[in-house]
């Protein structure tokens, strides 16, 4: 008996350790989960808690009170209500919890508090690597120029503090940009939307960084001050969980990105305008290859004649200039119309072997050996008793090619079509001088438009490009494997509304 005693006082003593330690005793969660036993209310209040498009409650703090419910293997249901309401309740009601509520010294002893789960605050942000550091806003009053929304609050604000040197502008994004094009030095913006801002105005989540904090309050989870204090560890233990493995912050990461109003889409006339490319460009691959292919079973070329075969590669080039035509040797040696003597090294050809193989090549881009040009491969073997014995192959110039696809497309001015390969680089384009890029190593939302095309076979993607947005349908070839896009200038995607700053602004004009 006197053993079993001193083994539960050994536990207990090890439990109070683990709990001063700020450690948790995880339970089993692989059965159903359990009721609550919790009345958990919300308003709306965007970006942390709405009402999303199937009429339940959605947002960041949101999912962080659905994720605290998983991992309490718990179940939790939100309701939405008129912030008042809501806020008596929890106040006079027991088991009642409300989010997203800022904790302040007037409310900290009306309600019991798990948190935070989220910041914010209005905030001076210049660009990243600007070496701009400041510890007050007489500072930023006396040395910079800051640019803010025309007739916003925080535009009102500045001119009441004094402020002179402004650059104003019709929205965050386009100050933004100006902040990009170094019209101004700072931009005063809020850190609930600066992601975001920064999305929809084209540039990377940290292409600004906060240089000076005006003012920041914290959000928490609001409990009646009468709930079990046992549910209040736990919730807490919860959380900062969440926030030590990286889920916290993967929500947050998540949940602002979504917060973005896309645009509608592209036209009806740049989907058609689409097909029609498609129809064209592998119409044109396509084509070459299979006559490739018929030419290959002829007696000319399975001679391995260079002066029964150079006629027929003259045939070809007065049929179709814009593209050469040469027969490789499958020793490496090759030659076009008119040469008198073999040329060397197409041996070295990436895809030479491949030819040797037996098998085809469609699609394959080079700079053509003699021009310098931009040019797809398509290239058929020819082979003769059961052998290899080289391979036919046509180099079409991608600007010329480019050049004649134009006028049958017809595109408005601010359209473009393009095409890319699976790794990124544009290889026919509306302005054929942009041949060549390499846009998928881009770091811009224009880079990570053309790699999400890369990993679809089709859909549409927004970017901005030389400071302009646009939207994009692309689909890939069947043939090649590019992926052929038409691009449309549109109305860039908006942020949606906060209600958050409202309250964080009602404090700075109680205290300035």
């Amino acid at each position: 008996m006197a053993q079993r005693t001193d083994l539960l006082i050994i536990t207990l003593a090890l439990c109070l350790i683990m709990v001063s330690a700020g450690c948790t005793i995880r339970h089993d969660q692989s059965g159903p989960p359990t009721d609550s036993g919790l009345v958990i209310l919300t308003e709306e209040n965007p970006p942390y808690n709405f009402r999303g498009a199937d009429g339940e409650a959605a947002g960041q703090s949101t999912e962080i009170v659905y994720e605290i419910g998983r991992r309490l293997n718990q179940i939790i249901e939100i309701e939405l209500l008129p912030w008042s309401e809501a806020y008596e309740s929890a106040q006079h009601s027991p088991n009642v919890a409300l989010f997203s509520t800022v904790r302040t010294p007037e409310r900290d002893l009306l309600f019991t508090w798990v948190g935070p789960i989220g910041k914010q605050g209005f905030v001076f942000y210049a660009r990243e690597g600007s070496g701009i550091a400041i510890d007050g806003i007489d500072v930023i009053y006396k040395q910079y120029t800051v640019a803010a929304v025309r007739d916003s609050w925080r535009h009102q604000y500045l001119e009441k503090q004094g402020f002179e040197e402004l650059v104003l502008y019709p929205d965050d994004i386009m100050a933004i940009q100006g902040i990009r094009e170094g019209e101004a030095d700072l931009w005063f913006g809020s850190s609930d939307s600066v992601v975001q801002n920064l999305r929809a105005a084209g540039l990377a989540p940290d292409a600004l960084s906060p240089i000076y904090t005006l003012r920041e309050i914290e959000l928490f989870i609001a409990f009646n001050k009468d709930t079990d204090r046992d549910i209040l560890r736990q919730w807490q233990a919860a959380l900062d969980d969440m926030k030590r493995d990286g889920t916290f912050d993967e929500i947050v990461r998540q949940e602002q990105e979504s917060m973005i109003i896309q645009p509608a889409g592209v036209s009806g006339a740049g989907k058609e305008a689409l097909n029609l490319l498609i129809s064209k460009v592998d119409g044109r691959i396509g084509g070459t290859k299979d006559t490739l292919r018929l030419l290959s079973t002829t007696s000319d070329l399975q001679s391995g004649d260079m002066a029964a075969i150079q006629p027929v590669l003259a045939h070809l080039r007065e049929g179709d200039p814009a593209a050469a035509y040469s027969f490789i040797n499958a020793n490496g040696t090759w030659y076009r119309p008119g040469d008198a003597l073999l040329r060397p090294d197409a041996g070295t050809r990436p895809y030479h072997f491949t030819l040797m193989g037996g098998t085809p090549v469609t699609g394959y881009i080079v700079s053509d050996p003699v021009t310098g040009l931009e040019a797809a491969v398509v290239a058929v073997p020819v082979s003769r008793e059961g052998d290899v014995i080289g391979y036919l192959e046509a180099d079409i110039d991608l600007a010329a090619f480019s050049r004649s696809l134009a006028p049958d497309l017809a595109l408005a001015r601010t359209a473009y079509f393009s095409a890319i390969t699976e790794d990124g680089v544009i290889i026919l384009h509306t302005y054929p001088e942009k041949i060549g890029l390499v846009i998928a190593e881009y770091t811009d939302t224009f880079g990570e438009a053309i790699r999400s095309m890369i990993q679809e076979e089709s859909g549409e993607a927004g970017y901005y490009e030389d400071g302009i947005y646009h939207q994009a349908a692309f689909r890939a070839s069947g043939i090649t494997g590019w992926r052929l896009f038409i691009a449309e200038q549109a109305h860039p995607p908006i942020p949606s509304a906060t209600r958050a700053e409202e309250e964080l602004k009602a404090l700075i004009e109680m205290h300035d």
